[in-house]
This record gives structure tokens, sequence and C-alpha cells, in this order.
């Protein structure tokens, strides 16, 4: 069973997680790229839910080409 990991967590990258800050985990939330969910008015995630937005971001390295003169 997983646990809930809080928004301060995260900022603080616990679980081998890189560290988001609250500023923009509120808007990858706003923007709902980043699944959570809310008990009361505390918001949480799964620690696959933060593996599953990172893993959906991830991007293709190109080397640099030169350009012919």
């Amino acid at each position: 069973m997983s646990h809930w990991i809080t928004p301060r967590d995260v900022e603080n990258g616990i679980d081998d997680l890189p560290s988001i800050s609250i500023t923009t985990q509120n808007n990858l939330r706003a923007k709902r790229k980043l699944t959570y969910t809310k008990i009361g008015t505390k918001v949480v995630y799964k620690k696959e839910w933060i593996l599953d937005y990172l893993n959906s971001n991830i991007r293709k390295a190109y080397p640099k080409t030169k350009h012919a003169i």
C-alpha cells in the first residue's frame, strides 16, 4: 500500500524524488498536469502520480549539429 506525500514532502525531495517547488506544484495542479487528491483541505499525492508526471515530460536530447557556412 502506498503512502500519501504532501506538497511539502515533494518540495523537500523525499523518496529520491527531485524537489518541485510549492508554486510549481500549484501551477501544475491548476493546469491539470499533476494528479492529486484532497483530504478535506489538504492536498496529497501518491508517489506514482509524481513519477507519472516526471516520466511524461522526458525530452529527448539531440546533439548539436554544425551549420554549413
